[in-house]
């Protein structure tokens, strides 16, 4: 069968996409792989040194890769390289603010690309929570590093990212709402003028696009299990904000920022005891019942636990029905997460024989992720949809005109294009526990774990207050440990 010019054309570019799709998913994939398989190991030096690499971020830590510049930052941050640490993750700030400032065509031209190829061809838009662990990393490497002013400087940073998180997503999403919208009515302005208009008309997309929408509800039974938190808050950012400024307190106005963010954390972890611990004494030195000076020396153990979610594709077929009883192949992809495992169950703190404490939960990420995605989902499922009814519509009009062929070819670049953008801050901690102990003589603590062949000997240092912030990516890998210390 001789097909018509504009097919040939049309065979040319389901070439170009398939080539363009399996090379950059090939490369990537493998540069995440390794990476994420060299981190989980708790090789933080190595995965920071592929990072870097995949990332071509320079040693300024400028980069054009947002992504792999959370990921590099991230790794720097666990390898001790803090200082190389903040100048990527700094480097990652700007491109947010890129992300955030970028011009109306760019955007426009990205929103077209998802809906006739996939997003995985734009660049990664960070997550709220991205920005806000941004911050969170370079107040813990401002710790780190003795910098207390930095470190006061990027807890208000992060502080003021979730005070404006709810607004900014409700803008991103209005955005959303307005390009969405804007797109139908080219679409439903360009079926009029066509000649192709008759052939248009038959295929009723919005009836096909709330059809197809339920048909992904159902794939997701999840959402209506998850206890999100309220308002985009991360308890561990809140936490860190707010054991700072307790000790690292210069005035009243320093405790009642510390005694804002613990009083929320309570509200999220009743049941934990370090956190009730911590906002009682607040409480009191901020009505000057108590001095800093005179507090007990005390020691917090924090724990990153594990790794966040993964993002994983899920392919969910749409019946033939609901875009066309023509075509031959359709369904979508979405992204899914994918939880996984905690390191450790949790750490028991000893001195000698004798157990001091024991971390509890302060934090879930999970669900710090999951009340994003929850939020935004919604939206993915009208532009995975309405990307799945375009490409059912040139299908349908394949067939119509080039016959089987044509259907093939269409179904091909159906096949080729469906994707879902799977990318993540993969390093975020799954979960984050704490634990308060006063500090035992001589100076000396053990950290034990179920599952970790060697106990942690840490020696705690002379300061009236020590953090010791410890971090396992994976079961059984080692974990890596830093202390920072306060005096009143």
């Amino acid at each position: 069968m001789n097909l018509p010019i504009r097919h040939l054309k049309g065979l040319a570019l389901i070439t170009c996409a398939l080539s363009l799709t399996a090379c950059q998913t090939i490369t990537a994939k493998k540069d995440t792989e390794d990476f994420q398989k060299t981190f989980a190991a708790g090789d933080y030096q190595q995965a920071a040194d592929s990072a870097l690499k995949a990332g071509g971020i320079t040693a300024e830590g400028e980069s054009t890769e947002l992504l792999w510049a959370l990921h590099a930052g991230a790794a720097l941050s666990a390898s001790g390289q803090y200082d190389f640490s903040n100048k990527v993750l700094d480097g990652a700030e700007t491109l947010m603010k890129t992300e955030d400032t970028e011009h109306v065509a760019r955007k426009g031209i990205e929103t077209v690309t998802s809906v006739l190829l996939n997003n995985t061809f734009n660049r990664y838009a960070p997550a709220v929570y991205d920005g806000v662990m941004v911050n969170t990393y370079k107040a813990l490497n401002n710790i780190y590093l003795h910098d207390f002013q930095n470190a006061r400087i990027e807890l208000n940073r992060a502080a003021d990212r979730q005070r404006r998180a709810e607004e900014y997503f409700k803008e991103r999403l209005d955005e959303q709402k307005e390009t969405l919208a804007k797109e139908e009515q080219v679409r439903q302005q360009t079926q009029k003028q066509s000649p192709e208009s008759k052939a248009a008309a038959d295929f009723d997309f919005s009836q096909k696009q709330k059809d197809g929408e339920k048909s992904v509800y159902d794939a997701y039974p999840e959402l209506a299990e998850w206890q999100v938190y309220p308002d985009f808050v991360n308890p561990y950012t809140d936490y860190l904000h707010g054991l700072y400024f307790m000790l690292a307190s210069q005035d009243n106005g320093d405790l009642s920022k510390a005694r804002q963010s613990m009083r929320r954390v309570a509200g999220m972890t009743p049941d934990n005891k370090a956190v009730k611990t911590d906002l009682k004494v607040i409480d009191k030195l901020r009505k000057g019942e108590w001095r800093k000076s005179r507090l007990k020396p005390t020691v917090w153990v924090i724990f990153e636990n594990g790794e966040a979610p993964e993002v994983a594709e899920t392919l969910i077929p749409i019946p033939l029905f609901v875009v066309s009883d023509k075509l031959e192949y359709s369904q979508l992809a979405l992204p899914k997460l994918k939880d996984r495992k905690r390191a450790y169950p949790s750490f028991k703190l000893y001195a000698g024989d004798k157990q001091l404490g024991e971390t509890t939960l302060l934090a879930s990420i999970d669900r710090v992720v999951q009340s994003e995605f929850k939020k935004e989902f919604p939206l993915k499922v009208t532009k995975a949809v309405a990307s799945t009814v375009v490409k059912g519509f040139v299908q349908y009009q394949a067939r119509k005109e080039g016959g089987a062929v044509g259907s093939v070819l269409a179904g091909i670049y159906q096949l080729a294009t469906t994707r879902a953008d799977t990318r993540s801050w993969t390093e975020l901690p799954k979960e984050v526990q704490v634990a308060r102990i006063n500090k035992p003589k001589g100076n000396k603590l053990q950290l034990k774990a179920e599952g970790l062949a060697e106990p942690l000997e840490i020696k705690l240092p002379d300061n009236q207050f020590s953090i010791i912030y410890v971090k396992a990516s994976a079961p059984g890998s080692k974990p890596v440990y830093r202390v920072a210390g306060f005096d009143a």
